[in-house]
């Protein structure tokens, strides 16, 4: 498949054509990314991802997700060999999951439901990595049309409002139906799939509430995103409720995050050690992720408190860390799998309606697993 060319698109392509033929790039050296050429050029990267297109449809160019574009040849093909079938552009007719890491068990759970989806539907699935590389996450996505992917589901790490903003408008400019995984852009035209958040949070409180707790706080970061954001208003909903007070030395709402996917408890434990000291007469700590709450059952440890009887902690994910802990942790099970599996369906659909019809945000609901800390 030849993307449409535009007049930009042919005038880039002709110049980085003329620079291969006249081996600027040899034979083997992989090209510039092209995040790199579009600001050489003052375009967009798709744009860029157009005219290596064309490149690779002529047989010059190789081009591979996480190596880069790799040069083929320095001299053209004949007709004869361009026509050559498997020659140039590739089509996939796939769907294509993006993702940040298989190392953080939501993410990867979440993956595994819609492979499962995929599977059953007998359509052939492209799984992207990133990391925590919001550029390569831009790349991925701009150079999705070339390969025939029909649409893509997107499981995003934002990390900064910058990277929000540019997020946003790749949703916006894209090409192909897009689906969001546990995180909801408002107002961007972008169906998502994300946990009932505002249940979660509610869910805990409550139960804290229902064990004769009244000073119970909230501990967070990513604040700024919907979904955390969700969860505390479940938090503040339920002590509302209870007319319990939640004097602001209790609610700790950190807006950054900074995933160590290596080391996820190690930024939770220093932020944990901050919030008890500050909040040092709670009886009971809502935290809005597993990995925080075991930030915070380290802090305690640390200073002495016993958990449950000087201190409850619950968390939110039910990962596999939190029933493993030296005190097994009450959480919310977050059904990751069936989000992801979700993914799929609305993915299909949009895919099947060509991204026409109501834009949805389902929401799952998860339930309270109990256990030592809470």
């Amino acid at each position: 498949m030849i993307p449409t060319a535009s007049k930009k698109v042919r005038n880039i392509h002709a110049d980085l054509r003329e620079r291969v033929l006249a081996c600027e790039w040899q034979q083997g050296e992989t090209l510039p990314t092209e995040l790199e050429l579009a600001e050489r050029f003052g375009c967009s990267p798709n744009t860029i991802a157009k005219a290596m297109a064309l490149l690779a449809h002529e047989g010059l160019v190789e081009r591979r997700a996480r190596a880069g574009t790799r040069i083929l040849r320095n001299t053209p093909l004949s007709d004869a060999q361009s026509a050559q079938p498997g020659e140039g552009g590739v089509e996939l007719d796939a769907f294509a999951f993006i993702y940040p890491s298989e190392q953080h068990e939501g993410i990867w759970r979440t993956v595994q439901g819609f492979q499962a989806a995929a599977h059953a539907s007998d359509r052939r699935a492209v799984m992207l990595t990133t990391g925590n590389d919001y550029r390569k996450e831009a790349e991925y996505i701009s150079r999705l049309s070339e390969f025939h992917v029909r649409g893509a589901v997107v499981y995003p790490k934002i990390l900064t409002p910058e990277d929000q903003a540019a997020f946003s408008q790749l949703l916006v400019s894209a090409r192909f139906p897009m689906v969001l995984a546990s995180v909801n852009l408002l107002g961007l035209g972008c169906p998502s799939v994300t946990v009932d958040a505002f249940h979660a949070g509610y869910t805990m409180t409550r139960h804290l509430i229902t064990q004769g707790l009244k000073k119970i706080g909230f501990f967070s970061n990513g604040a700024g995103s919907v979904s955390m954001r969700d969860r505390y208003l479940g938090y503040r909903k339920a002590m509302e409720e209870a007319s319990f007070p939640m004097p602001a030395e209790w609610v700790f709402l950190e807006p950054t995050m900074h995933p160590n996917f290596a080391d996820p408890v190690r930024e939770p434990t220093e932020l944990a050690r901050g919030y008890l000291a500050q909040a040092r007469s709670v009886e009971g700590v809502v935290c809005n992720t597993d990995f925080l709450a075991l930030g915070i059952l380290q802090a305690a440890r640390e200073l002495g408190l016993r958990v449950p009887d000087d201190l409850r902690v619950t968390g939110i994910d039910d990962y596999t860390l939190a029933s493993k802990s030296d005190i097994p942790l009450t959480t919310y099970h977050v059904p990751y799998e069936t989000i992801g599996a979700k993914t799929f369906e609305v993915l299909a659909a949009r895919v099947a309606n060509r991204g026409i019809g109501p834009v949805a945000d389902t929401q799952i609901r998860g339930e309270i697993v109990i256990r030592a800390s809470a």
